[in-house]
């Protein structure tokens, strides 16, 4: 069983370094986060890539989509200087390479797989092989999530040692709670837009835990909390800790 802690690191920490890249786990672990949730995508070449974007324009500078780059040449594309020149030698990494960087700062992974059309099998069965290859088993179980329903009944079936979540946006998914006991899921990730005491309740009272993404405000992750949410998912992964007193 996971248990997910009060903030998960949204692409690492979004709020003070590029996302999706090594050196955002880094800053991560650095303020304090035990959990980090990122995207991945399939490459050209079948590798999984932790990215955001199926289009590499707004974080890499260039006019393609994922799909169609090798993963070799990912290791020479800047990933970081929309950000701030300081990170202008950050790469895009692969799950691989990320789940070692997990591991080495002490963090548990929420692996949200891009809901892709056309790739969602390749994608699942490609993620759920890194995690059973890199994953030790004496490390707390890492997350797979998806709004893809399809993506995370891949995953399932590809088997391995992870837990499954389920997203869901703006519109409740129809028959949610049958699918996430079909799933075996362990929890719920939701836009702030869906949590009411009903949904609370109805989490709580099928056993899952339950994420909210992506709060940024201090206030209003301790009126998510109080409401019975179990996590919140943030851009700074310090969102809640207290001021240090001179």
């Amino acid at each position: 069983m996971i248990k997910l802690p009060r903030v998960i690191g949204h692409r690492g920490a979004a709020a003070y370094a590029p996302e999706n890249i090594l050196g955002s786990f880094a800053k991560a672990a650095e303020l304090g986060a035990s959990w980090v949730e990122f995207d991945v995508h399939l490459a050209r070449d079948d590798v999984p890539v932790v990215i955001h974007d199926r289009n590499l324009a707004r974080t890499v500078g260039m006019n393609r989509n994922i799909d169609e780059v090798h993963s070799s040449e990912l290791m020479h594309a800047d990933a970081g200087s929309w950000f701030d020149p300081y990170w202008s030698d950050e790469r895009i990494p692969t799950l691989a390479q990320t789940l070692d960087a997990c591991l080495a700062f002490g963090l548990t992974p929420n692996i949200e797989i891009k809901d892709d059309a056309g790739a969602r099998r390749a994608t699942a069965v490609a993620v759920a092989a890194v995690v059973r290859e890199r994953w030790p088993s004496d490390r707390p179980m890492p997350l797979i999530t998806s709004f893809s329903l399809r993506c995370l009944y891949h995953a399932r079936s590809a088997g391995g040692r992870f837990a499954l979540g389920l997203l869901m946006n703006e519109t409740p998914r129809r028959f949610w709670t049958w699918h996430a006991r079909l799933l075996r899921c362990q929890s719920v990730h939701v836009d702030p837009s869906l949590v009411t005491p009903r949904l609370v309740g109805k989490a709580k009272r099928r056993g899952l835990q339950l994420a909210v993404y992506t709060i940024n405000e201090s206030d209003e992750a301790e009126r998510l909390l109080d409401l019975g949410v179990d996590s919140v998912i943030s851009d700074s992964p310090d969102l809640l800790d207290a001021p240090t007193e001179l």
